[in-house]
């Protein structure tokens, strides 16, 4: 699971450091988002690809298909593979959210502990997600989640897919079968790091 997250790079920090995934990046909306702390229903940051051009866009964390439907800010793996819709904007719809952390709380003495959780080798890694547009034509976007892997097990049971700048772009252009591939727990848990935090939220 993700319910928050923080991208602590932002305008030209985060371009910056996007430069690493050497490709031609342009700015669709230059929306003023938080760096820290960031929660469902807020702005997030995102890149998609559009026929040959790569967007750096704003997203709504959460779809919400109407007033009365649930906010849908994780889509699982399992419901993607099983539901034609989310198996459509699989296909379709595709994007990552950079981040530079995001946080998960553990029971410890009978009490809910923050964690922030981190890569310890990349300053910046991707989570693959799935974008809706609405009829106002509003961009909304779902956090793709997975099973565990050892490093988040005694933490929780789900977990976020991680890419990082080696393989994150390929997301956005492969095959269905190759990104059901990819998909997966973060194949490396010793490359993660977790440190307690004081995070009121």
């Amino acid at each position: 699971m993700c319910g928050r997250f923080e991208t602590k790079p932002n305008a030209d920090g985060l371009l910056k450091q996007l430069e690493q995934l050497h490709i031609d990046l342009i700015v669709e909306k230059d929306e003023a988002v938080k760096t820290v702390n960031i929660a469902p229903t807020e702005k997030i940051t995102g890149i998609r690809k559009q026929q040959k051009k790569y967007l750096l866009s704003s997203f709504q964390w959460g779809i919400k298909f109407s007033q009365s439907s649930p906010l849908i800010f994780n889509s699982r793996m399992e419901t993607i593979i099983e539901k034609k819709f989310w198996m459509d904007s699989f296909n379709k719809n595709r994007c990552l959210i950079p981040m530079t952390a995001f946080y998960e709380w553990k029971k410890e003495g009978g009490k809910k502990v923050a964690y922030r959780i981190f890569l310890k080798t990349e300053d910046l890694f991707f989570i693959p997600a799935l974008y809706y547009i609405n009829n106002e034509n509003t961009y909304s976007a779902s956090l793709i989640t997975t099973t565990p892997n050892d490093f988040i097990k005694p933490i929780h049971h789900r977990m976020p897919v991680i890419f990082t700048y080696g393989n994150a772009v390929s997301f956005l252009t492969n095959t269905v079968d190759q990104n059901l591939k990819l998909c997966i727990p973060f194949p490396n848990p010793e490359l993660m790091e977790m440190e307690r935090v004081n995070l009121a939220v």
